[in-house]
C-alpha cells in the first residue's frame, strides 16, 4: 500500500511538471524567466536561489530517474545504462546529483563564489535540461523489450530467408 501511495504521488508530480505540453511549457518558461531574473540580480533573495537552483532541480532529477526505474520494471527499453535502470544504481545517481547541487548551492548562497554564469547554469540550464529529459521520457513511446526482441528475431529470419532465396 505504501508503494501505491509513493507511486501515486510520483505520477501526480510528473503530470504536474511534464504530463502535458501546456504543463511542461509553464514549468519550462517559469524556470527560464525566474532563473534569469535571479541570476542577473533582479531579485537577489537567497530563498529564491535555493528554490530555483536546488529544490526544483532535485525534484525533477528525482522524478526523472524514478520514472526510469518504473519504466524499466515495466520491461520498457530505455536509452539509459542497465545499472541506472535498477537499484542501487538509480538511487546512487539521484544521491550524487543531489550532493553535487548541494555543494554548488552551499558555495553560491554562502557568498564564497557569486559568478553569474554559475547561477545561470544552475537556475536555468541544468533545471531546464532535466525537465526536458523528464518530458521526453513521458511522451516518447518506448518499445517493450520483449516485443523488440521478437521483432529483431523476425527481421533476422526474414533476412536469412532472403539470402537463401538468392542462392
Amino acid at each position: 500500500m505504501k508503494e501505491e501511495g509513493k507511486s501515486g504521488l510520483l505520477f501526480k508530480l510528473i503530470q504536474a511538471s511534464a504530463g502535458t505540453y501546456r504543463q511542461f511549457q509553464v514549468a519550462f518558461w517559469a524556470q527560464i524567466i525566474l532563473g534569469f531574473l535571479y541570476s542577473f540580480g533582479y531579485f537577489d533573495v537567497k530563498i529564491a536561489g535555493f528554490v530555483l537552483g536546488f529544490v526544483m532541480p532535485v525534484l525533477w532529477i528525482t522524478l526523472t530517474y524514478r520514472y526510469v526505474l518504473i519504466k524499466a520494471r515495466e520491461n520498457v527499453r530505455l536509452p539509459f545504462p542497465k545499472w541506472m535502470q535498477k537499484n542501487p544504481g538509480n538511487t546512487l545517481v539521484i544521491v550524487i546529483d543531489i550532493l553535487f547541487l548541494a555543494l554548488i548551492w552551499t558555495i553560491v548562497l554562502s557568498g564564497l563564489y557569486e559568478a553569474i554564469w554559475v547561477k545561470v547554469i544552475f537556475t536555468m540550464v541544468f533545471p531546464v535540461l532535466t525537465l526536458s529529459m523528464l518530458r521526453n521520457l513521458v511522451i516518447y513511446p518506448f518499445p517493450d523489450k520483449e516485443k523488440s526482441d521478437e521483432e529483431h528475431t523476425d527481421d533476422i529470419s526474414e533476412k536469412e530467408n532472403e539470402n537463401q532465396d538468392k542462392e
